[in-house]
């Protein structure tokens, strides 16, 4: 009776889901990355980044932005050779949570969506 070696199976890996659900997959990957390197649960300073078509929707906006509780880090002739203007929004020690992160982005989301052009570029924080 003859016996044959058999090669181990190899079982494929399920693809990587994040333990986070924002809703959102670039601020799901964000979550897992400063998670992976930093307590989630610690403050630290956060910063989003809206663009606009023009100088008046973006000093309108960033009044928006700070009714929202946020400060203005600055408002600007965007780095762009479009003529675009950015708002850069910002909180220092703040935890940057799931849903904070949700919070957020509906917000700026919503601050973009009553000016035709503009954009939530999203977000980054300190480790």
């Amino acid at each position: 009776m003859g016996t044959s070696p058999r090669s181990p199976t190899r079982r494929q890996k399920p693809p990587s889901r994040s333990a986070f659900s924002t809703g959102h997959a670039g601020d799901d990957q964000l979550l897992e990355i400063l998670s992976e390197r930093s307590d989630l649960a610690s403050p630290r300073h956060w910063v989003h980044f809206l663009y606009f078509p023009d100088e008046s929707s973006a000093r309108t906006a960033a009044a928006s932005v700070e009714e929202a509780g946020w400060a203005l880090q600055a408002v600007q002739p965007a780095a762009t050779d479009n003529g675009d203007w950015i708002v850069i929004a910002e909180r220092h020690d703040a935890v940057v949570s799931p849903d904070a992160v949700m919070e957020a982005r509906i917000s700026f989301e919503s601050i973009v969506a009553a000016h035709p052009g503009a954009d939530y570029d999203g977000w980054e924080a300190s480790l």
